[in-house]
Parts: C-alpha cells; structure tokens; sequence
C-alpha cells in the first residue's frame, strides 16, 4: 500500500482508526487512517445533530433524546473491517467528548465482548463520582483502568497509552491519576464489530453526548504525543 503524507506523520505511526468526521452528515464516519474503514450509524430516533464548536472542530451529538428509547443511535464498523481493532498488547485511544448527560454508565467506543474479550471504554457515574474506564479483561479477575475528575458540560480530549501492565489516562494533554491495574492481555475479538455509542449487545448503555473524532492507535503513545494531540486539536 502507497504511503501518504499523513500515514508518514510521527503522531500517525501505526494509527488504526482516526474518523475525522469531516463530512457534516452523520449517517458515514470515514477513517483517514490506512486502513479506511467507514463507520455506519444505527438509529431509530432521525437523524443527529451535527455541531460545529466554537474551535471548528466538528461533532455529533448522539443520544439527545431522553428517555431512551428500545434501540437509539450508535455506530459500528463490521468485524471483517476492524481486524486492525483487535488489540491484545500496547495500544492508544482517543477521543473528544462533551458529556452533558449524567447517566450511570455510558459506552464511548469498545471492541469488547463480556468476559473476557477485547477494550471498551465507557463513562460512568455515580456517588457525585464521575469517571473515565477502559476495560479489556473482565473476568474473574477485573483488568482495567479509570480515572476521575471529568467535569460535565465541558469539551475534553481523553487519551489513553496501554503499556504492559500498566496503563495511563491524559486529559487535555496532561497525565492525570490513573486507578487500577495491572494489566493482563485480553482474548482476541477477531469476529467482533467495533462500536461508538452503546455495548455490544447494541440495547443499552447509550453514549448520551457530543464527540468528535475517535482515534485508536496499535502502539503506546508517548507523553509528548499526547500533548501534542491536544495541541493540535484545540486552538
């Protein structure tokens, strides 16, 4: 396959998935990224509202209506174009997010099947607490990671290094606390979609919030790198 100038970038080494929701229409989601995989909306409530903030960064706001209803509205991208989604080692997210609903436990984005299988971050909130979680394993013995502090009603960007055992939460570019661990290897998702927007029983725990761009990477991003996803993100 031709490298491009984008896959050429430092920040894009081994980049998996980046949808840049550049298209105002929320029914496709392209990926940028090598792989070019088309994230597909599912909804039985219309269409999204499409936004552009203040900063000129595009999002959607999924799930505004409330209360929800039998199916509301996600994504998903099918398991045979997600094969690079299939994380077991060191691995890195992104997302930016505008949580404005608190409801108790909500999906961001997941390749993730209960027990044992695959990664799944997810907003939940409870006690007044709320916090940022990353799941791969969730057996008899829980593997993953949270952290605390994400204030409501805000633009963030959340970004997430997997290295080893450990695992490591930014936010805005910052390191922050991050609770939990260590870390053991996941079961393989191979024939798992990716999803934004609900669990993978695709029935439930609705991502009631405005987003932009999903980024996944196949290696442990640095520091430096985190920061610059920020910087690059937000004027």
């Amino acid at each position: 396959m031709i490298r491009t100038f984008y896959d050429n970038l430092d920040l894009n080494k081994d980049i998996q998935l980046d949808l840049s929701m550049l298209e105002a229409t929320g029914s496709l989601l392209h990926d940028e990224s090598k792989n070019h995989s088309t994230a597909t909306m599912h909804t039985s409530i219309g269409t999204p509202l499409w936004l552009q903030t203040p900063s000129s960064r595009y999002g959607i706001d999924l799930n505004r209506i409330y209360p929800a209803l039998d199916t509301e509205q996600f994504y998903d991208i099918p398991a045979v174009d997600c094969l690079n989604l299939d994380f077991i080692n060191d691995y890195s997210l992104a997302m930016w997010f505008y949580w404005d609903f608190a409801g108790h436990s909500q999906i961001m984005m997941g390749k993730y099947v209960v027990d044992s299988r695959g990664w799944e971050a997810y907003l939940y909130s409870v006690g007044g607490v709320d916090s940022l979680n990353v799941r791969h394993w969730h057996g008899v013995t829980r593997s993953a990671t949270y952290s605390v502090g994400w204030t409501q009603n805000e633009w963030h960007l959340w970004s997430y290094s997997r290295i080893g055992a450990n695992a490591y939460h930014y936010r805005d570019g910052d390191l922050i606390p991050t609770i939990g661990g260590p870390l053991q290897n996941p079961d393989s998702t191979v024939g798992d979609d990716f999803r934004i927007g609900c669990r993978f029983t695709e029935d439930s725990n609705w991502f009631k919030a405005r987003f932009h761009r999903p980024r996944a990477w196949s290696r442990a991003l640095a520091a430096n790198e985190h920061k610059l996803l920020y910087r690059l993100g937000y004027p």
